[in-house]
């Protein structure tokens, strides 16, 4: 057995704690991105994959947020913008193991502990997303430190935060209205596909690594609206994020 493979069953003993809490207080997720491709073309994994992504509506995060960040130890929500971390979305982790990988960023070899990717799907114009999201990450990870490119461009960062906050919730709130139905990842997040909430709900489930996980109601359609012929296996050894 490979370090690797190692490693995705520690993500799997993970994974299977972050159901159990879920289920316990009737909290939606479900498996999304390369966790679900990889249900759905290997039941599993994706071969060369050393990562889980989930995902939950915008309306159930508040509730996840509460669960989680009120789970036992050593499990953690990682959901503050105080963490030190440059991304601007939550992280489920196991604080009681660590692995040595490669900082797929700077190629140097980093400690980390086994994560799950927790996406937050809100309804809004993907269009829009696209054309604002750099200003508003820019200005959120200067507010917050985790960006430090000068005084300069940090005091930017803060002048323009408040303009920023209010677009992303104008933009929410037009979503609502004229966007029902369209989800994107959260502002800040550089992720920039569609998803449908027709073709999400009412969850299904999906088998991964032997066991059953929610997965969305459509998962053909989620995913060509990701990735197109997501049957055609790529591998990028750019995305290859080897565990050591």
């Amino acid at each position: 057995m490979t370090k690797l493979r190692d490693y995705q069953l520690e993500l799997l003993d993970l994974l299977l704690a972050f159901d159990k809490i879920c289920s316990e207080r009737d909290v939606r997720w479900w498996l999304d991105s390369g966790s679900l491709l990889g249900a759905v073309r290997h039941k599993g994994f994706i071969p060369w994959d050393d990562d889980l992504d989930v995902c939950v509506l915008g309306s159930d995060y508040p509730k996840i947020k509460k669960s989680l960040q009120n789970c036992p130890e050593p499990y953690h929500f990682q959901c503050s913008l105080k963490e030190e971390e440059t991304r601007l979305f939550p992280r489920f982790i196991d604080k009681s193991k660590t692995f040595k990988r490669i900082d797929p960023h700077s190629g140097k070899e980093i400690e980390v502990h086994p994560w799950i990717d927790v996406f937050v799907l809100r309804e809004t114009s993907l269009k829009f997303k696209k054309k604002f999201d750099p200003f508003y990450g820019r200005c959120l990870r200067r507010v917050n430190g985790s960006i430090k490119d000068g005084l300069p461009k940090s005091l930017a960062g803060w002048l323009g935060a408040p303009a920023a906050f209010i677009t992303k919730e104008t933009a929410l709130l037009c979503g609502k209205l004229a966007h029902k139905g369209e989800l994107t990842h959260d502002f800040g997040v550089p992720f920039y596909s569609l998803r449908r909430l027709e073709d999400i709900l009412p969850l299904g489930k999906i088998e991964f690594e032997g066991l059953e996980f929610p997965a969305p109601a459509n998962p053909d359609h989620y995913l060509r609206l990701i990735y197109g012929d997501y049957m055609k296996e790529e591998r990028s050894d750019s995305q290859h994020k080897m565990i050591l």
